[in-house]
């Protein structure tokens, strides 16, 4: 795996998740799952496609320096990273319950999220990165 091979794979992951999270933002503002007058705590405002996007922006970094890491110190970074992007993702169900005054919709939506967000970061970085050279 090259560095290029690996920036690859993560920036087509970012998009993949970017374009998902974006089409469960617009769906959910159009039924009505995501109201305007629940305040998210770290932001003090409602929920918006930038902050959709910033907050799809940063797991993506990580996971593909996370990936990175792995690829130059292990002999099979794939599974190992699955476990770890596994349990990352896990981790991440709780915090649309930690929004006071969720509404159920809203938690479906936010969980939906982290599903599409996990699965397209995951999968190319796990499949679009497939040369044995170590990246560092």
């Amino acid at each position: 795996m090259t560095i290029q091979s690996l920036t690859r794979a993560g920036f087509i992951g970012l998009i993949a998740a970017v374009v998902g999270n974006s089409a469960l933002f617009f769906i959910g503002k159009a039924v009505g799952a995501l109201p305007d007058n629940v305040i998210i705590p770290n932001a003090n405002a409602p929920l918006t496609i930038v902050s959709v996007i910033f907050a799809t922006i940063f797991p993506a970094i990580i996971a593909t320096l996370v990936f990175g890491l792995l690829a130059r110190f292990t002999k099979r970074p794939v599974p190992v990273f699955i476990v770890i992007a596994v349990i990352v993702f896990l981790l991440t169900l709780y915090s649309p319950f930690s929004i006071p005054n969720v509404p159920a919709g809203m938690v479906v939506v936010l969980e939906l999220m982290h599903v599409v967000t996990a699965l397209a970061i995951t999968y190319c970085l796990a499949t679009l990165t497939t040369s044995k050279v170590n990246p560092l």
